[in-house]
């Protein structure tokens, strides 16, 4: 009987933790020390039947904190006037003092590709 009881004092124990509210840790969401070193862009395959382009971005992201940070790293496509005609977002993990290459790809409507005039990366930091 006492075993059964054990038991059930854990699972009461265990109950009252996971229904206790859960309390954010302190977290650094200042992006001023993430520096984007470099970024590049190219179109890759045309994609007839629908009309797009694939294109393949890189950014090369330096954490110069202290801390682990995750990272979004925001990759635009702009036309002549600054507008983004195709955007990317993905996120990465960077540990302090490293510099990382965050490599992705999109899609572009293939008439937008002419467009193109310019690229701008922008990273902010995350949960």
């Amino acid at each position: 009987m006492k075993a059964a009881g054990g038991i059930v004092g854990v699972t009461l124990i265990a109950a009252a933790i996971l229904s206790a509210p859960v309390r954010a840790a302190a977290f650094d969401r200042d992006a001023s020390q993430i520096v984007v070193v470099k970024h590049e862009w190219h179109p890759d395959e045309v994609w007839e039947k629908i009309g797009k382009t694939k294109f393949i971005w890189q950014a090369t992201v330096r954490n110069d904190s202290d801390l682990r940070k995750r990272v979004y790293v925001y990759y635009d496509l702009l036309d002549g006037n600054g507008v983004p005609v195709a955007r990317n977002v993905t996120n990465e993990y960077i540990d302090p003092h490293q510099t990382v290459d965050v490599k992705a790809n999109s899609y572009i409507l293939s008439e937008d590709l002419p467009k193109v005039r310019s690229s701008r990366v922008t990273v902010k930091v995350g949960l």
